[in-house]
């Protein structure tokens, strides 16, 4: 990666398409920071290339599917001259490379006393991903989880939140909420998902339902 002659950076840095312009750009990813990019860089690239796991593109309602861009399989290598090698030995020359690979959870400002932690990205515990049982209400979060329509889902979060916090609606008790998070992991370890992935809703059928909060709190307003 060192080796190679054209630009390269992480999503977190980009901010406008215009410094693409007729470029060939290769984006490595495939969540909602690759699609919002891929989308953008269309309107002044000259080729924009999608890099992704295959199980990405075997599912046809995925996004990635619909995006009107190259598709391609994970990276092999980057050659000096320019070139991306992908596994499937095709090969592309490209002027720039967007890794829109993710990111790690880290709350450096908050001390709990153990209480909650993150392990291999997963915050935890927390109850519907938001509440760690030993310290709600007066902790919660907002935006842990990942793979969901992304907005309208936080919006939900927080309305519960408030909905808490002005005692319109209780949680269950710490027990309880501790063996909720327990049946989440026990599952989630069942079917073979990695810590990593534990907030990613999509991978998933279980967890955080937005008619799960609104059962909970009965009303919003």
């Amino acid at each position: 990666i060192q080796r190679w002659s054209g630009k390269q950076i992480h999503s977190f840095n980009y901010r406008v398409p215009e410094p693409f312009t007729n470029q060939v750009v290769v984006l490595i990813g495939s969540s909602a920071s690759a699609i919002d990019i891929s989308l953008e860089l269309k309107t002044v690239a000259k080729e924009v290339h999608l890099s992704v796991r295959m199980t990405y593109i075997e599912h046809k309602d995925n996004p990635v599917n619909r995006l009107n861009v190259q598709l391609h399989p994970t990276v092999r290598y980057l050659d000096e001259n320019g070139t991306v090698v992908f596994e499937d030995g095709s090969s592309i020359i490209a002027d720039s490379i967007i890794h829109c690979t993710g990111y790690s959870y880290s709350f450096p400002f908050l001390d709990t006393n153990g209480m909650m932690t993150v392990d291999d990205n997963r915050v935890g515990p927390l109850y519907e991903h938001i509440f760690p049982p030993l310290l709600a209400p007066s902790l919660s979060f907002v935006g842990i989880p990942k793979k969901i329509i992304t907005f309208p889902f936080f919006e939900l979060q927080s309305k519960w939140i408030a909905s808490i916090l002005a005692r319109k609606a209780t949680l269950p008790s710490r027990k309880d909420m501790m063996k909720h998070v327990k049946e989440l992991y026990d599952y989630q370890e069942m079917i073979g998902l990695s810590k990593r992935f534990a907030h990613d809703i999509g991978s998933f059928r279980r967890g955080f339902e937005a008619q799960d909060i609104g059962s909970s709190t009965g009303s919003f307003e």
